[in-house]
Parts: C-alpha cells; structure tokens; sequence
C-alpha cells in the first residue's frame, strides 16, 4: 500500500471517527431530553466532551509527527538540488 493509500485511510478514519463520537452523543443527548431523562442527557454530554478532548488530544500528536517527518524529509532534500542562479 502506497504511503498516499494509507494517508487517505487515516484521515478517513478520523473523520468516521469524529462523526461518529458526535453524531451518537448528540442523538442519546435528544432522545435523553425528550424522554426527560437527565442522568442520559448528562452522560451523554460527558461522553461527547470526552470525543472533544480525546480528538483534539491525538491531533496535536498526529501535528507533531508530522512537523517532525517534515523536517526530516526537508534535512533529506538539503544538498540535492543542483540548480544554478544567475
């Protein structure tokens, strides 16, 4: 699998991911509100605070890999480019 694929699967799943954390705490929080069911509406805010912080957790990790294969991959580049100035 090319490094592209496997970029393209990532950010896939992360997006499934977040729809998914979202789209579930936001559908137990309804159906907890209009059966007037607070411990379900609470949890349910819980759980989706949780998915907040737990996404914004791993994107900062996954930016730090990143800036860091970057630099690596600009480190790779120094030397390599022969080309001339006037």
């Amino acid at each position: 699998m090319s490094d592209s694929q496997q970029f393209v699967d990532a950010s896939a799943a992360i997006a499934t991911s977040k729809a998914a954390t979202y789209a579930g705490s936001g559908a137990a929080g309804v159906s907890a509100w209009m059966g007037s069911i607070d411990l379900g509406f609470w949890v349910s805010i819980g759980i989706a605070i949780a998915g907040f912080v737990m996404n914004w957790y791993f994107a900062k990790k996954k930016d730090k890999r990143d800036e860091i294969e970057h630099k690596a991959y600009l480190e790779s580049l120094e030397g390599k480019c022969n080309a001339e100035q006037d």
